[in-house]
């Protein structure tokens, strides 16, 4: 070139020839290429690079097709490909088997997958989901196969859409986890029974009340079984009997029918449980009891269990699961009513334990009122000397001066020069018969048979009249009575006359260990301890040895001398002290003297009472 630049020429050579056709001259054109040529290198670079890009993409999406063609066929899950309306255009050998077809031509011919929902409801909640947000995952809901059996699908889609939005179908994918959802249903049911198991078993420890108990078992085992109907039964151990104690499911017709309500051990399937102790299933209605088809066909029963309810390998009564269906009941159920019913065995036969112990502490407690009121004859009987005595003195004085009142008055000396000696005589007089009334009236009161009744009392008043019961007898033998009342002492809650009575007792005991004179100490203070009344009554009598303290609270325990006491004595007191809520003890040394101390509860602030 002119500027010394190397170029690439294109040149051209044209003859020009005239009309004989001859070349008369030679056009010759040169065109400068080399721009030209420069973009046609690197366009043909360009060329070579996309189409080495196309190819390598296009290798890549047979692959990735592959891949996902894989993946479709392979998959245990269902994958199904939608037109908008639901129809399938594809589904995968997953697809066919889960769904029950045998060709996937059938599946293809699915006018909707709208027709594989079990329930309409589940349907209406998967598409307004699915609607609302584009895509749904982890949906469970029972769907029907070809031949319209149930299984639980759980479901993931999603919409397809076009380059403009438009809805262009829809993908779905089904795992079957009918498997997961029996196993999952099996683990509630066990759990349920465990439950059922361990509250029937937290009833019976806590409560004593069979009727609760029984009836609280049949609603969680009705809760447990559908469709079922239950009775329960309990053996009269006497007259070999079983007697209907509850049911439920059943019509008032058929259980208060005679061959229902009781039935003879041995006799049909309930009673033959008895014997065997083994549970038997009847899921045959032509196999259930001849005797009592007609109540049985009444009644709808086509299917029953009989379960044995066991306590200690000994039969205490039965049970028995109806069903007004003929299905087989499973395993399971076995083994749970069979844990039941031992569960409701134990109960009947706490129940009976306890009914026994109601009894015998019935008798225990009707015996242990005899033995106060004997105790009480026989206080009365060792009062009657010193309560005679007591009354006798005052009568003495009462009949001296009024025999000297008739000797003056005939001998005309009852003149008003003396009406000071006069007034001074029937003063005498009235002070002595008014003592022999309180003795009397204190007897009276102390004998006296009626009901306990718990009132609110003060315990000073209570120990007054217990000493001036027995003043004269202390007095006699040289007793020193030292009274010590805290002040200001609430009342305490018993029965004026019972709580009498153990102290009079404690204070005759006393007493006699001081026949040779001592000292009486009666205290009354609140307990420092508890909220009780402590009263405390100690001698310095002859004691007790300590290998005795240990039962001298039994009844008929005595270290007296024959002839002067039974021993029944403190164990009245106990049973008194007891009965109120309260406790005694005993402090003895031999050659010192015993102390008792009775703790009693104390009144509420507003007062009770109440009648036992």
């Amino acid at each position: 070139m002119k500027d010394g630049r190397k170029a690439e020429m294109l040149l051209r050579t044209t003859p020009v020839k005239d009309a004989r056709e001859r070349i008369i001259y030679v056009l010759e054109t040169a065109v400068d290429v080399t721009e030209s040529g420069k973009l046609l290198k690197e366009l043909s670079q360009l060329t070579g690079n996309l189409e080495q890009v196309i190819s390598e993409r296009l290798n890549r999406l047979r692959q990735s097709e592959e891949k996902y063609r894989t993946i479709f066929e392979r998959s245990g899950d269902a994958i199904m490909l939608t037109d908008p309306k639901g129809a399938v255009l594809e589904v995968n050998q997953a697809g066919v088997d889960i769904l029950g077809f045998k060709k996937r031509e059938q599946v293809l011919k699915i006018n909707s997958v709208t027709e594989f929902f079990k329930d309409e409801d589940d349907l209406y909640r998967f598409q307004k989901r699915l609607f609302r947000d584009g895509f749904l995952t982890g949906y469970e809901a029972p769907l029907l196969r070809k031949d319209g059996s149930i299984f639980y699908g759980l479901l993931t889609a999603n919409v397809t859409l076009d380059v403009v939005g438009q809805i262009t179908g829809y993908v779905f994918i089904v795992r079957d986890v009918t498997k997961r959802k029996k196993a999952q249903e099996q683990i509630e049911w066990r759990n349920q029974w465990l439950a059922t198991l361990n509250s029937t078993s937290v009833a019976i420890g806590s409560s004593l009340d069979l009727d609760e108990i029984v009836n609280n078992t049949i609603e969680k085992i009705m809760g447990i079984l559908e469709s079922v109907s239950v009775r329960i039964y309990r053996l009269d151990k006497k007259s070999q009997t079983l007697t209907l104690l509850a049911s439920r499911g059943l019509s008032t017709r058929f259980v208060e029918n005679g061959r229902i309500k009781t039935r003879e051990m041995g006799e049909g399937f309930l009673g033959n449980t008895l014997i065997t102790s083994e549970t038997s299933v009847v899921t045959d209605p032509a196999n259930l009891e001849a005797a009592n088809a007609d109540l049985f066909l009444e009644e709808g029963i086509k299917s029953a269990i009989y379960v044995p309810l066991v306590s200690k390998g000994k039969p205490v009564g039965a049970m028995v699961i109806s069903s007004r269906s003929t299905s087989d009941f499973p395993d399971d159920n076995l083994e749970f009513l069979s844990a039941i019913g031992n569960q409701i065995g134990v109960a009947i036969e706490k129940a009976a334990l306890y009914e026994n112990l109601k009894n015998a502490y019935q008798e225990l407690k009707e015996a242990q009122e005899q033995v106060i009121a004997q105790e009480k004859l026989a206080s009365l009987g060792k009062l009657s000397a010193t309560i005679a005595h007591e009354i006798n003195n005052p009568l003495a004085a009462v009949l001296t001066y009024n025999r000297l009142l008739i000797k003056q008055n005939r001998n005309g000396r009852l003149t008003p020069e003396r009406e000071d000696d006069i007034a001074r005589y029937l003063t005498i007089m009235e002070s002595e018969t008014a003592r022999c009334g309180e003795i009397v009236k204190n007897l009276l009161a102390f004998s006296r048979q009626s009901r306990i009744s718990i009132e609110n009392k003060n315990i000073e008043e209570i120990v007054d009249r217990t000493l001036a019961l027995l003043s004269h007898d202390l007095e006699m033998k040289g007793v020193k009575v030292v009274k010590h009342i805290e002040s200001d002492l609430p009342e305490i809650q018993c029965d004026f006359r019972q709580i009498q009575q153990a102290l009079l007792n404690v204070v005759g005991n006393a007493s006699e260990a001081m026949d040779g004179g001592g000292i009486l100490t009666v205290a009354a203070r609140r307990s420092v301890k508890r909220p009780n009344m402590e009263i405390r009554i100690s001698d310095t009598g002859c004691g007790v040895p300590k290998e005795h303290l240990k039962s001298i609270f039994e009844p008929f325990f005595t270290t007296k001398e024959e002839g002067k006491g039974v021993g029944l004595g403190l164990s009245v007191v106990y049973g008194i002290v007891t009965r109120h809520h309260g406790t005694i003890e005993v402090e003895s040394e031999p050659g010192e003297g015993t102390a008792f101390t009775i703790c009693l509860p104390l009144a509420a602030v507003t007062g009770t009472k109440a009648s036992v």
